[in-house]
């Protein structure tokens, strides 16, 4: 059993966190009306000067103080009891690039007037400002205006709820009320035009972009021609043997047959730069753009990620697929814990020599690069688009080592002869996609590095020289 003194131990722990949650909700009260709160003060002060001195002009002072406060506190009370507010929200998902548009309505049917209201909807969109101030002089009054703002940064947002603030006329006691609770806004990756980088040097039966004819039948026919004897009744193509009036056969052609694998790098130490100019953003963007581009080539398309909410999608064609991996893009975040080798060992199982390959990917080790050497041996097409790491990282993320750079990387992947584009901030992906980096650029690179470090060191051998020089 608890003794007496346990138990009002007990009480005193439990109760200590009530006292200082009240605390902290004065406390707050007392900020947000610290204008009512230094005129009540002067008040008192004002009744205690009167009081002390028998001077009648201060207890005079301190009724028009009271009045005030009174009228300005019932003021704030009812000033919103007869005010409605509206916003009419998108309804669907929106992409990067985009104009969120939104209409606030605000009408006061009958209320007391109101010489300010501001009227902001809280949201979580990086760089979305949606407030605005409205002035309500009557009674009966309503105002209407347009919220814009571009979309910069795929995600999943919140949008609302829409909070109206007022006072009284002497701004003494503000009020808020909130209105429409709040909803989620889904905002995809915008795929732009990019070339056909990972296909370009791709010499498969199905997934070349120029179809070949072959004898055998396949599910995709290209053209007709007359019947010639021998032919197979079934491949007669009864439309136009009825156009025709005489007999046609199809021809038909390999099709799409091979297979495009992409996979999007989202380990946590692949994090460089914020927000819409970071390197996982920029790597969003290849990646929705090159599923896009393939799927519209009727190619089977594949996806794996492992961020912040893993997927992977085998390949299969159709809308379905491209919005399964859009979605899931523009909700995943670079919080991976998966390498691109482990990545790769479970997807070797469904690699064939009839596969691209594309990796994006902003890793800085290169263990994983004796592993896509691997696949291209085999016949796969391996693609990187590497991030430059170093031209995402701001002032904060940099440490001045060589960890800041992937150079490492980019050096392994084009002395493996694998197709390899760097994508640095601030270029267009069409044009960071349109050249590979070639091994010349690589070896002049190292010749300037080398030349640059020849230099500094002569420099330095020379300054200790004089500086020997000039002691003796």
């Amino acid at each position: 059993m608890l003794t007496a003194r346990q138990g009002s131990s007990i009480l005193g722990s439990a109760a200590r966190p009530i006292r200082r949650r009240r605390a902290r909700i004065v406390a707050t009260w007392l900020y947000e009306h610290r204008r009512a709160t230094v005129l009540v003060l002067v008040t008192i002060l004002t009744f205690l000067s009167g009081m002390g001195t028998g001077f009648s002009l201060s207890f005079r002072l301190g009724y028009v103080l009271v009045i005030m406060l009174v009228i300005a506190f019932i003021w704030s009370r009812i000033g919103l009891s007869r005010l409605n507010a509206s916003v009419r929200r998108p309804n669907r998902p929106m992409h990067v690039g985009e104009i969120l548009s939104e209409t606030v309505n605000i009408t006061n049917n009958g209320g007391l007037p109101n010489p300010w209201i501001e009227i902001e909807e809280i949201t979580d969109i990086p760089g979305v400002m949606t407030g605005r101030i409205v002035d309500m002089p009557g009674m009966i009054a309503h105002r209407q205006f347009e919220v814009s703002a571009p979309m910069k940064q795929r995600g999943e947002f919140t949008l609302g709820p829409l909070v109206v603030r007022s006072a009284d006329p002497f701004g003494l006691f503000p009020n808020a009320r909130e209105y429409q609770g709040s909803e989620h806004l889904l905002v995809y990756p915008r795929a732009v035009p990019v070339p056909d980088f990972a296909m370009a040097h791709l010499n498969l039966s199905g997934d070349a972009g120029n179809r070949r004819r072959t004898h055998l039948a396949s599910p995709h026919a290209s053209s007709v021609r007359d019947y010639v004897a021998g032919d197979s009744m079934s491949r007669i193509h009864w439309p136009s043997t009825a156009r025709q009036s005489r007999l046609m056969v199809k021809l038909f052609d390999h099709g799409e047959a091979g297979e495009v694998w992409v996979i999007f790098d989202q380990h946590a130490a692949t994090v460089a730069g914020r927000d819409a100019e970071s390197a996982d953003e920029y790597g969003a963007t290849i990646v929705v753009s090159a599923v896009e581009k393939y799927l519209r080539m009727q190619l089977p398309v594949g996806y794996i990620s492992y961020g912040s909410h893993p997927l992977m999608a085998t390949p299969v064609r159709g809308a379905g697929q491209l919005e399964m991996i859009t979605r899931n893009i523009a909700t995943s975040r670079p919080e991976g814990e998966v390498s691109l080798v482990d990545i790769f060992a479970e997807l070797d199982p469904s690699i064939g020599a009839n596969t691209a390959l594309v990796i994006v990917t902003a890793s800085r080790s290169p263990d994983w690069v004796i592993a896509a050497e691997g696949f291209a041996r085999r016949g796969v097409n391996v693609t990187v688009a590497l991030m430059d790491r170093e031209s995402f990282l701001d002032d904060a993320q940099r440490t001045g080592t060589a960890e800041d750079s992937n150079q490492d990387v980019l050096v392994e992947l084009v002395t493996a002869g694998i197709r390899t584009y760097s994508v640095a901030q601030g270029l267009p992906l069409a044009h960071s996609l349109t050249d590979p980096v070639r091994d010349t650029q690589i070896a002049s690179q190292r010749a300037h590095s080398s030349l640059h470090e020849a230099i500094s060191s002569a420099t330095g051998v020379a300054t200790a020289e004089v500086s020997a020089g000039g002691g003796s």
